[in-house]
């Protein structure tokens, strides 16, 4: 599973990216700092089984940290777009192929409206202006391939649009579910546009992460300003201060887990005063927003599933005797010979069935997984 981090320029995207990766992007305060997309590792986080089944955990693809798995998946940080782009402007259609290869978005904006649409230093610029143009620019441009389709003798509508949209990861089910319901017979200005707006909507979900809330003096009103004008979960959000979290826990400063902080070394006074402004900020908003925004993109917007997968059903464990070692996130109708094609080809080649470890019985082969099932891969 592939996520993308997009958004205008510097609006906090590549601030945002790291604060979940801690991979070595540039980050400055001027546009156009991410050219080549940053590409990294980030997690999701559910509840361990561990507890549930009376053991310990021995993590191999997804670590555990006091009773909560974080589950891979790869995410990239898109350089920033600016209006006119599906016309070539700024970094035009590299930008939005970049975007499109992706499952899933997270749209990076500035709530505190002091960068304006060009990424400069500014008051009071509405954020809503950064949400219709991204929308606007990936549905144009989307739409401008469709109109490219050109039909050959009697070739279906549905695979003519599909074999356009197909290498920026449209599925057929969605183009063909598009032309079905929205009545389309041919191709023009109007339905070009129909199609685009139904296939992004359906193949590349997004939330808005509302970033900068700790800069927001009337962060309520800018909040609900946006939430009454689109229908995009909003995420309120401090990347600044995940980040900073981050990298005092990755050298041994603090202690950062769920939302909580507890210093390990004496800090000198910057580094004390800078830790009680990030908790104020915890205080007051219940946490910085990132992983949450994450979490809500791939478990609530897309309603993806975390399955585990074992060898051994009774112990839990994998051919070297790690217990309950992998996770994986799969898509909500994901049946068991799904998990064995993400285990191994080999696996998926041979497989026989699947058993829940939970009650020791075989699963429908057709049945969809549930939520935090263990599963045995039968080969």
């Amino acid at each position: 599973m592939k996520v993308g981090i997009i958004g205008r320029t510097n609006v906090g995207k590549s601030t945002f990216f790291k604060a979940l990766t801690l991979e070595d992007v540039q980050i400055e305060d001027r546009p156009f700092t991410t050219i080549e997309p940053n590409r990294g590792i980030a997690y999701v986080t559910v509840k361990c089984p561990e507890k549930e089944f009376d053991t310990k955990c021995v993590p191999h693809n997804s670590p555990c940290v006091s009773g909560v798995r974080f589950v891979p998946l790869e995410i990239i940080d898109v350089a920033g777009l600016i209006e006119g782009a599906n016309e070539g402007k700024g970094l035009g259609n590299k930008f939005l192929s970049d975007a499109m290869e992706v499952d899933g978005l997270i749209q990076v904006i500035d709530i505190s409206g002091k960068t304006d649409g060009t990424g400069n230093q500014t008051i009071n610029y509405d954020s809503k202006r950064d949400v219709e143009m991204v929308r606007k620019e990936l549905k144009l441009w989307v739409k401008s391939i469709i109109l490219r389709v050109k039909l050959h003798g009697t070739e279906d509508l549905s695979e003519a649009v599909y074999k356009a949209l197909s290498g920026i990861k449209f599925s057929f089910n969605t183009v063909k579910e598009a032309i079905k319901n929205l009545n389309i017979k041919t191709l023009d200005e109007s339905s070009a546009e129909l199609i685009s707006d139904y296939v992004l909507s359906r193949d590349k979900p997004m939330i808005i992460a509302a970033n900068k809330m700790d800069a927001t003096e009337n962060l309520k009103e800018r909040l609900e300003d946006l939430k009454s004008n689109f229908e995009y979960p909003i995420i309120s959000c401090s990347a600044a201060a995940e980040l900073t979290l981050k990298e005092a826990s990755k050298h041994g400063f603090i202690d950062y887990y769920d939302d909580s902080i507890k210093i390990k070394r004496d800090l000198n006074r910057e580094q004390i005063k800078a830790i009680d402004i990030i908790s104020k900020i915890i205080k007051k908003h219940g946490n910085t927003g990132v992983q949450q925004a994450l979490n809500e993109l791939v478990f609530g917007l897309m309603k993806n599933k975390v399955v585990f997968t074992v060898e051994d059903e009774k112990k839990l464990s994998d051919g070297r005797g790690r217990i309950l070692p992998d996770a994986y996130i799969v898509n909500q109708n994901a049946t068991p010979r799904d998990v064995a094609e993400l285990v191994h080809s080999e696996i998926a080649k041979n497989y026989r069935g699947a058993i829940d470890c939970r009650n020791g019985l075989k699963v429908k082969n057709d049945e969809p997984i549930k939520n935090c099932q263990v599963l045995k891969i039968i080969v």
